[in-house]
């Protein structure tokens, strides 16, 4: 029996988004303190032990993170009209998905496509990933 060893960072993030077409208030923009869980597998560990660092986890993801979505307004590119009337009217920074930005397709984008551009070089995937819009709340994906 092979044993399956994986590791999980959190990371924080606050952020307003708007769920475009939602039937309720969520079609609104508005902000939620956003939590991010990274999980790690590897072949192998390192001489140390571990999977990957936890720092290394922080500094790759998180700063993405901090760079892109941290106190950022996500938006689905069919909604660039809003973000052109934010963007002109304040130093908003406005961070575009190529599709709504519901829970669910926030996880996707970062297990799909961030993920694998940060850690390509470091012999670690990131093998699932949780995000929790509001503490009772969360979408997890997975590979």
């Amino acid at each position: 029996m092979t044993t399956q060893i994986t590791c999980t960072r959190r990371i924080e993030f606050d952020a307003a988004h708007r769920v475009r077409e939602h039937e309720s208030k969520c079609r609104f923009l508005h902000g939620h303190r956003y939590v991010v869980e990274a999980s790690f597998s590897a072949n192998n560990l390192d001489n140390l032990g571990r999977i990957i660092d936890f720092g290394v986890v922080r500094e790759k993801l998180g700063g993405w993170i901090d760079d892109n979505w941290d106190h950022n307004t996500i938006l689905w590119e069919a909604d660039a009209e809003l973000g052109a009337l934010i963007a002109v009217n304040t130093e908003q920074k406005i961070y575009y998905l190529p599709y709504n930005p519901t829970a669910e397709n926030m996880a996707v984008y970062l297990l799909e496509k961030i993920c694998p551009l940060l850690f390509k070089e470091s012999g670690v995937q990131c093998t699932k990933i949780k995000l929790y819009e509001t503490p009772n709340c969360y979408a997890e994906v997975t590979q």
